[in-house]
């Protein structure tokens, strides 16, 4: 099949490699040359994956930059099948391709990361970012910020939050530029790639006598659980952002296996109809 895929996330650059070396032409829609580089390393890394001359496989195109509804929908129109492969927060970009799915008529398929329940004493559950903000407002000491990038600016409202947030970011340039638009002091950001093991983490909230954690509800694959273990270890206060709840599609998966044996079925039901 001819797939165009959105992909943002571990288990994205996971599916990439498996529809690859199924032998999919595979379209991927990234939106920072950050994440280019990083899908291109997990390639030339994978023993599965066939390269061509230049290093990656023939049956690889690779996009880069945000794109719109309209543009997704007129891109979507010339593929077999749209995935949507990106970040569980990343709400709008999700509605945008179901709406784009439905306009070109291409099929939707969703691989969704599967959620990790965690238990802590100190975690504090937040609905949306506007409520985690307004919390973290009542609150004293240090604050280890590791969200990300994409909604720094709401947190400019904590009062002295100059001198109360360290941020843990992508080591992008879109990232360091928005803290850099935050005003933050550099020796306040941390630019790294995730996932931390467990005592990394309680390392750092600790070099920087951090006494809250803020996070995302982000699942195995996003080290949810190693960031709630040292923060507990440590006494820490843990205010997190639930992921958003999604509706249920007919075509949602939770593994880069169920989804390909998805497309498999349909590459069937098209040739037979």
């Amino acid at each position: 099949m001819n797939l165009l895929v959105f992909a943002g996330t571990t288990e994205g650059k996971d599916f990439v490699q498996k529809a690859l070396s199924a032998g999919h032409f595979v379209t991927v829609s990234l939106a920072t040359d950050y994440g280019a580089e990083l899908l291109t390393r997990h390639l030339l890394h994978s023993p599965e994956v066939i390269s061509s001359q230049n290093g990656l496989p023939e049956n690889l195109h690779m996009l880069h930059g945000r794109l719109a509804r309209e543009e997704i929908a007129s891109l979507a129109a010339h593929f077999d099948a749209l995935v949507d492969a990106t970040h569980p927060y990343a709400a709008e970009v999700t509605k945008n391709l179901l709406s784009a799915s439905s306009l070109s008529f291409v099929p939707y398929y969703r691989l969704l990361r599967a959620s990790q329940p965690v238990m802590a004493k100190n975690l504090h559950e937040f609905e949306n970012l506007s409520s985690l903000v307004a919390a973290l407002a009542q609150t004293t000491g240090a604050i280890f910020l590791s969200t990300g990038s994409r909604d720094l600016a709401a947190f400019t409202a904590i009062p002295d939050y100059q001198k109360r947030l360290f941020v843990r970011v992508l080591p992008s340039q879109e990232s360091l530029e928005k803290c850099r638009a935050a005003n933050l002091p550099s020796d306040h950001v941390i630019a790294m790639q995730g996932v931390c093991s467990t005592a990394l983490n309680k390392a750092l909230f600790a070099e920087y006598d951090c006494r809250l954690l803020v996070t995302k509800e982000s699942g195995e694959t996003g080290g949810f659980a190693e960031k709630i273990a040292a923060a507990e270890s440590l006494g820490m206060e843990i205010y997190a952002l639930k992921a958003p709840v999604e509706a249920e599609t007919l075509h949602c998966f939770s593994s880069a296996e169920e989804l390909l044996a998805a497309l498999a079925e349909a590459t069937v039901r098209k040739e037979t109809e």
